[in-house]
């Protein structure tokens, strides 16, 4: 499975965060702030922030600006910065054709920064987290807005590619899923068996937690949506936050929303079933299928 990756080093979100991070630091060390830079340049104070967050694109001539008026002249640490931008542009159109018309762009983004993350967490109260699905299981899911065979392979062959997080040097991992999750018959029931034994074969993982919460557990405020946090250094903020919604996910890479989200997967931690309670939870699911 690992051979079939796609490589961490082509994601232009990726390499995007990594470019704006050491804008963003070295605009910080001189004690500048956006606005004052956002006059210097003739720039809106808004096109600095969205740059700065990632919501527009930035451009080489926006790079080399910045690098100017931060008096940013080493011939080397141009060139790498500026060779990073070229390269955001280069594999941005590439990139996302892998993903045009089988994930939302903002999961397609989602996708590329998992590959880069150190630590995983996700709610997940629909299906089963896709980490852990089994190509049937995928199938089904992908095939329910899938306009041909060969798009519910493309589709479901991605969502393995996810798994490679799974091997051994894989990022820390933890998912809670609602127990409703193992009750809804995705398929057919036969398919439903195999996946619930996926899930004890994946929790079985040294770096990987998966904890159920019950039903009897009741209402949490963190059960608005499912949601993903990944997390890329020990930084206090260096984080992304996805939350699915019904029409289009939201991706974010900055805010107040992280640390609250990152709260609510705290919290839910306490409500849900330990870990070592997740195999006997689905052996009793098992039974009631008929079978193990």
């Amino acid at each position: 499975m690992k051979g079939d990756v796609l490589p961490t080093v082509d994601s232009p979100v990726v390499l995007q965060k990594r470019l704006l991070g050491e804008l963003k630091q070295t605009r910080d060390d001189l004690g500048l702030t956006q606005q004052a830079v956002a006059d210097a340049l003739d720039w809106s104070v808004s096109k600095l922030i969205r740059v700065e967050k990632g919501e527009n694109k930035i451009s080489v001539t926006d790079v080399q600006a910045l690098l100017l008026h931060y008096g940013v002249t080493d011939k080397e640490r141009v060139d790498e910065l500026v060779g990073l931008a070229r390269a955001i542009k280069r594999s941005r159109s590439a990139w996302m054709d892998k993903y045009k018309g089988f994930f939302t762009e903002q999961f397609a983004k989602f996708v590329e920064l998992e590959t880069s993350a150190i630590r995983v967490r996700q709610c997940q109260l629909n299906v089963i987290p896709g980490l852990v699905q089994i190509s049937d299981y995928a199938r089904v899911l992908v095939g329910a807005n899938a306009q041909s065979e060969e798009s519910v392979a493309r589709g479901v062959e991605i969502r393995l590619h996810r798994q490679v997080v799974l091997e051994p040097d894989g990022p820390e991992i933890f998912i809670i899923m609602d127990e409703a999750v193992l009750h809804r018959v995705i398929g057919s029931e036969d398919i439903m068996r195999r996946q619930l034994l996926r899930i004890k074969e994946v929790a079985a993982l040294p770096h990987v937690t998966i904890q159920i919460l019950p039903f009897s557990a009741g209402f949490h405020p963190a059960m608005k949506s499912s949601f993903s946090i990944l997390e890329f250094s020990e930084g206090e903020e260096d984080f992304a936050l996805l939350i699915e919604q019904p029409y289009k996910d939201a991706l974010l890479t900055a805010g107040p929303e992280l640390k609250e989200f990152l709260n609510y997967f705290y919290q839910l931690e306490k409500f849900a079933l330990p870990a070592n309670e997740t195999p006997n939870v689905i052996d009793r699911r098992l039974a009631e299928l008929g079978g193990h």
